[in-house]
């Protein structure tokens, strides 16, 4: 049986760069996609953008933030699998979701996957730094550090148990679900070392101020919501770790 892969896309005035995730999901050479598009009552003409793929199914939901905005498009994902693709962001290559069908082809009892994600700029999607998932151990999360969120690809029947992204947070869901997914040792995971997803730079959570600031206060909140150790200076030791990845990607090529 062939294993449908919803996607969730989530956006808000968009409109001008809303192509660019919404091409990079119709190029897929897996076909057994189910595309969701949450549309935040945008009120440019993201409408008439969505209405050049007939094969996305177009939802719309009053402004709530963005990780409402994913629930809600999870709560109407059919897929075996669910993962997101932001508005400004995209897939890395036209094969990235049959690569992910096929590891959860292969083993029925994995539960999730993540990779590798690259940054990118604005408008010229010029590729930039690579955040290298296959450093992340479980661990560094009580330091701040967790995969990129947009490589996660999650069983359906996983996410149901584990639960949605967590409102209260507006930072830092993603992290907070990272949390819950590494302390169920009952679940089964895999790293694929494979570039899964661009991400756009200059976003909230890119941000120096939000990361610094915003987020870390979040980061700390959802370690001890989790009952896990939270320590602000272990945190901030994040950043050395960041300057390392970038030097390294300067230097190895």
């Amino acid at each position: 049986m062939d294993l449908t892969v919803s996607i969730v896309t989530v956006t808000y005035n968009e409109a001008d760069v809303l192509a660019f995730a919404l091409d990079s999901v119709w190029r897929q050479t897996y076909r057994h996609i189910e595309h969701i598009v949450v549309n935040g009552n945008s009120t440019d003409h993201t409408e008439e953008v969505v209405a050049k793929y007939p094969n996305i199914k177009l939802l719309r939901r009053e402004p709530r933030g963005v990780y409402d905005a994913l629930n809600f498009g999870l709560s109407h994902c059919t897929g075996h699998i669910v993962g997101c693709v932001h508005g400004n962001d995209a897939l890395a290559s036209d094969n990235v979701i049959s690569l992910i069908a096929k590891q959860f082809a292969k083993d029925p009892e994995l539960d999730f996957v993540y990779g590798d994600m690259q940054y990118i700029a604005p408008k010229t999607h010029r590729r930039g730094r690579i955040y290298h998932a296959d450093r992340f151990v479980p661990t560094q999360l009580l330091g701040g550090m967790a995969p990129p969120h947009p490589t996660l690809y999650i069983r359906r029947s996983v996410a149901q148990r584990i639960g949605l992204y967590n409102t209260d947070f507006r930072n830092a869901a993603d992290f907070e679900m990272w949390i819950r997914l590494f302390k169920d040792k009952s679940l089964k995971y895999k790293y694929i070392p494979e570039l899964i997803a661009e991400m756009t730079t200059g976003g909230r959570s890119t941000r120096w101020r939000a990361r610094l600031f915003y987020n870390n206060i979040e980061k700390l909140r959802a370690l001890r919501l989790n009952n896990l150790p939270a320590n602000p200076i272990r945190l901030a030791m994040k950043y050395v770790y960041v300057v390392r990845d970038a030097f390294s990607d300067i230097f190895n090529g």
